[in-house]
């Protein structure tokens, strides 16, 4: 049917979403499929008006769709909808709707990334060469528990290994272990945070220079992969103290599994570092240049990390915004709320969420809601919980 007609393909701007598309757009162009791309903050009423669908396209919605299903009727009689989600399922039935969502069939939850890598893996079997993407999206959509893959995640994860695709180590969880000076990863760590440390270059400076670490060597910045075995220990055990004082239950959660890509550049091959690229890129509007990483093209590389940097600076001013304004938080005995208004981007209220959660700046015995104004004078609400907390589905 695709190769016949015209398929439009429609997903989130998140990290997973991006992978999710960069997997199905690949796979299309080796299908040699006439196909066109378009990346959404969600799938609204509004965005679902805007598309004109005959029976001449097809649609393809990626990572959005399974609980917007009422709202594609029109559309589901027009022509064939497939939908890659992996959200709660509307139960909808179409002789147009192919539904590949593992909710809808009672199986494990796995992000759109694995869903999209799934499906094009069985179109092509030289689409196995996406995998690592699927991995990004994964560890983008937090699909871990205590820094490891369960289930059916793990699986497609042992396939990434048995291929060569991905190494696992464990090691400390700090951002930038082939890209940022250490004193910069310190710095820029916010999930784990480290008190005191974490915002704050100086102090992360200084934190190095207490335990004897160096920050230079022959002039060039030291990064985490040059420090030796002994100064990660070193490091390590500083980083659980500073926890530690500040009352954290976990904190011993700076060490986990770190994910390596092999066959990208360096500056990519941190699964991480590479997701929260994506991120940066996809908050900012600039999925464009998101896509084109993902599909090798090194060209946008320089741009990206560009994008990040606006990105990094932009969350370390909300976080700063936050500590200076205690009002913007309310506590009730039931949950948390974060009022942003026009002072926090609805692009960036969710990432924000999830920073406060994972940092133990809020209690993480409870869920935690974001709220910001939209350009449309609409409220964006993004909740968390915590994942030892399963007594509610926020979805």
């Amino acid at each position: 049917l695709a190769k016949e007609k015209h398929v439009k393909i429609i997903s989130h701007l998140d990290s997973d979403g991006l992978c999710a598309a960069s997997i199905i757009t690949k796979a299309m162009a080796r299908e040699n499929i006439n196909f066109e791309l378009k990346i959404i903050k969600q799938l609204t009423t509004e965005e679902i008006s805007k598309l004109s669908t005959d029976k001449n396209d097809i649609l393809i919605l990626a990572d959005f769709g399974s609980g917007q299903l009422d709202l594609l009727v029109e559309i589901l009689n027009q022509t064939q909808v497939l939908i890659l989600d992996h959200h709660e399922p509307k139960k909808t039935n179409h002789l147009n709707l192919f539904h590949l969502n593992p909710l809808a069939f009672g199986e494990e939850e796995i992000p759109s990334s694995m869903i999209a890598y799934l499906f094009a893996k069985n179109i092509d079997m030289r689409n196995t060469e996406l995998l690592d993407l699927a991995i990004v999206g994964a560890v983008a959509d937090e699909k871990e528990e205590k820094w490891e893959f369960r289930g059916l995640a793990k699986k497609i994860l042992e396939e990434a290994e048995t291929i060569g695709k991905i190494t696992v180590m464990k090691g400390l969880r700090l951002y930038g272990r082939f890209t940022r000076p250490i004193h910069k990863s310190l710095e820029l760590s916010f999930d784990p945070l480290i008190p005191g440390i974490s915002g704050s270059e100086s102090a992360a400076v200084q934190f190095l220079s207490e335990l004897g670490i160096s920050i230079k060597e022959d002039d060039e910045w030291k990064k985490l992969k040059d420090l030796t075995i002994e100064e990660q220990q070193r490091l390590a055990s500083a980083i659980i103290l500073e926890r530690l004082r500040s009352k954290h239950s976990d904190a011993e959660d700076i060490f986990g599994d770190v994910y390596i890509i092999s066959g990208r550049p360096e500056e990519l091959q941190d699964v991480r570092e590479f997701t929260t690229l994506l991120n940066a890129c996809g908050r900012l509007g600039r999925w464009d240049v998101a896509i084109k990483v993902c599909l090798g093209d090194l060209k946008s590389l320089e741009e990206s990390f560009d994008i990040l940097n606006q990105y990094r600076r932009a969350i370390s001013e909300i976080i700063e915004w936050i500590r200076m304004n205690k009002s913007s938080i309310l506590i009730t005995p039931s949950a948390t709320y974060l009022f942003g208004g026009n002072k926090i981007p609805e692009t960036m209220i969710g990432t924000t969420v999830s920073i406060l959660l994972n940092s133990n700046l809020v209690d993480t015995n409870k869920p935690i809601f974001g709220f910001a104004e939209t350009a449309e004078s609409e409220l964006k609400i993004s909740a968390r919980i915590s994942k030892d907390l399963k007594i509610v589905n926020l979805r």
